[in-house]
C-alpha cells in the first residue's frame, strides 16, 4: 500500500485528500502571517495568474468589428473584379461602331484580345506592388497606405464611371491606353491595401483574419450579382456600365467610411499594436 498512487481530486466531486488538505491550510496559515506581519498587504488586490489584457479585454459588440473587416476582404478584390466582369461594356466601347447600342457591334483588335492585355495590365504592376509594401511597411503607417490606396481606387473608378457616358468612337486607342493604366494603378494600389490590410488582422484573433479571406472570396460573387441584376434592369450598354460603376463607387466609398470607425471600437483598440 505505501507504493501506491496519491489519491486525485476530481473536479465533479468535493471531496479533497488529507495531503491537499493540509497543503492549503499550510497556505491559508502562511498568507494570514504575513498580513499579520504587513497590515496593509491585506487591502492590496490579491494578484491573478490570468494576463492583464485578458482580464479586461472588451468584446465585439455586434460583430461590428468583424463585419468591417469582412467589407474590407470584399473591397481588396472588388475592384479587380468589377473590370473583368464588365465585359460586354469592354466590348462595346472598343468595337469599330459605338453609336449603337444593339449586340452586333463590329470587334476590333482591341476588343479581340483586351481581357489579354487586361491580364497583363493587372499582374505586373501586382508583383511591384507587393515589393513596394515590403519597404514602405517600416517607414509609412498603415493608415497612410490603406487611405491612400481606398483613395486611389475611389478617384480611377469615378474617372471610369464619367467615360461610360463620353463617346470614344474617334478615340478607341487613347482609350484603350487609359483604361490599362487605369487597371495597372487600380491593381497596384488594391495590392497594398490588402497586404495592409492583412498586416493589422494580424494583431487581432484569427476570426478576423477569417472575415477577411471570407470578403475576398465574396468579392468576385457580388461583382457578378451587379452585373446580372444590371444587365437585366438596363436597357443599354451604358445605361448598366454606369450603375454597375457606380455600385463599385459606392462601395469603396464605404470601405473608407467603415475603415475610419474602425479605431471608434472599444475592441479595437485593446489590441496591442491598433492604438
Amino acid at each position: 500500500m505505501e507504493d501506491s498512487e496519491p489519491v486525485q481530486p476530481s473536479l465533479n466531486s468535493s471531496y479533497i485528500p488529507a495531503a491537499l488538505g493540509h497543503q492549503q491550510l499550510s497556505e491559508d496559515e502562511e498568507s494570514e502571517e504575513s498580513e499579520e506581519q504587513n497590515p496593509s498587504a491585506s487591502l492590496l488586490p490579491k494578484q491573478s495568474s490570468v494576463p492583464l489584457a485578458v482580464r479586461y479585454s472588451p468584446e465585439d459588440s455586434y460583430f461590428l468589428v468583424y463585419i468591417i473587416f469582412f467589407l474590407m476582404g470584399i473591397g481588396s478584390l472588388l475592384p479587380w473584379n468589377f473590370f473583368i466582369t464588365a465585359k460586354h461594356y469592354w466590348l462595346y466601347k472598343l468595337s469599330n461602331d459605338t453609336h449603337h447600342s444593339g449586340s452586333e457591334e463590329q470587334r476590333s483588335d482591341l476588343s479581340d484580345y483586351f481581357e489579354s492585355y487586361l491580364a497583363i495590365a493587372s499582374t505586373v504592376p501586382s508583383v511591384l506592388s507587393l515589393i513596394l509594401n515590403y519597404v514602405l511597411v517600416n517607414k509609412v503607417s498603415s493608415n497612410v497606405r490603406i487611405l491612400s490606396s481606398l483613395f486611389v481606387i475611389l478617384l480611377v473608378f469615378v474617372v471610369t464611371t464619367v467615360m461610360v457616358k463620353v463617346d470614344v468612337s474617334d478615340c478607341r486607342t487613347e482609350f484603350f491606353i487609359g483604361t490599362l493604366v487605369s487597371v495597372a494603378v487600380v491593381s497596384a494600389a488594391s495590392n497594398v491595401f490588402s497586404g495592409s490590410m492583412f498586416g493589422i488582422s494580424g494583431h487581432f484573433p484569427m476570426r478576423i483574419s477569417q472575415a477577411l479571406i471570407s470578403g475576398q472570396a465574396m468579392g468576385g460573387t457580388l461583382s457578378a450579382l451587379a452585373s446580372i441584376v444590371d444587365l437585366s434592369v438596363a436597357k443599354d450598354v451604358t445605361d448598366s456600365a454606369l450603375a454597375y460603376f457606380l455600385t463599385a463607387d459606392v462601395f469603396i466609398l464605404l470601405c473608407i467610411i467603415a475603415y475610419l470607425l474602425l479605431p471608434k471600437f472599444a475592441y479595437t483598440r485593446s489590441v496591442p499594436g491598433n492604438h
